[in-house]
């Protein structure tokens, strides 16, 4: 396999789920240091720096794809710019297990982009790795990924209790799963592998 079949460019209608590139730093910049993209994430808050190293080595992964984690940079086709990141893991191959995560630009909630984003990349985990089961974490208070995860058919599985240690503080978090069995082909977008 070679690093385009590792990490793929997935289309919807209105985004670019692709690989990071250099000049995805500047949009970062702009969004990402800002308390409602960081807020939930489990690590320090994003300064330039961070943000610096954080595209650095999304581009190291773009190069050298490990075919078993994908940091997609989600890009709306239309402004030609990175507006968020998803990622999906496999947990295990044996298991057909993954994980999947996501952050978007905050400035563009309620239009539905990480709804469509993780449609994406839960077509490209199902369909396409053969993925039986993915699961996300979503912090208890993190209204919005709550939302965005039900409406695409994950179910609220448990509350894991004091899970990440962010910023000074112990945070419970929700873990939701979805079979694929369970996934609504209904929603399924009208998605393209490049």
């Amino acid at each position: 396999m070679n690093a385009i079949d590792l990490f793929p460019t997935l289309k919807t209608t209105r985004l670019l789920l692709r690989p990071f590139r250099a000049e995805d730093e500047a949009a970062f910049q702009d969004f990402a240091v800002k308390e409602d993209f960081w807020r939930f994430l489990p690590g320090p808050e994003l300064d330039a720096e961070l943000v610096h190293r954080f595209i650095e080595a999304r581009l190291r992964d773009a190069e050298a794809p490990s075919g078993r984690d994908w940091v997609f940079a989600v890009e709306q086709r239309e402004m030609q710019r990175a507006i968020g990141m998803v990622r999906l893991s496999i947990a295990s191959t044996e298991h057909r297990q993954g994980n999947i995560g996501f952050s978007l630009d905050g400035r563009l909630r309620r239009q539905g982009y990480a709804s469509e984003a993780v449609q994406a990349a839960l077509r490209y985990g199902f369909a396409t790795l053969g993925l039986h089961r993915i699961t996300a974490l979503a912090d208890v208070e993190n209204d919005r990924s709550h939302m965005v995860l039900t409406k695409l058919g994950f179910r609220r599985e448990g509350r894991l209790k004091q899970n990440f240690f962010v910023r000074g503080q112990w945070r419970d978090c929700d873990l939701f799963a979805l079979l694929r069995s369970e996934w609504p082909s209904e929603q399924e977008p009208e998605t393209a592998i490049a």
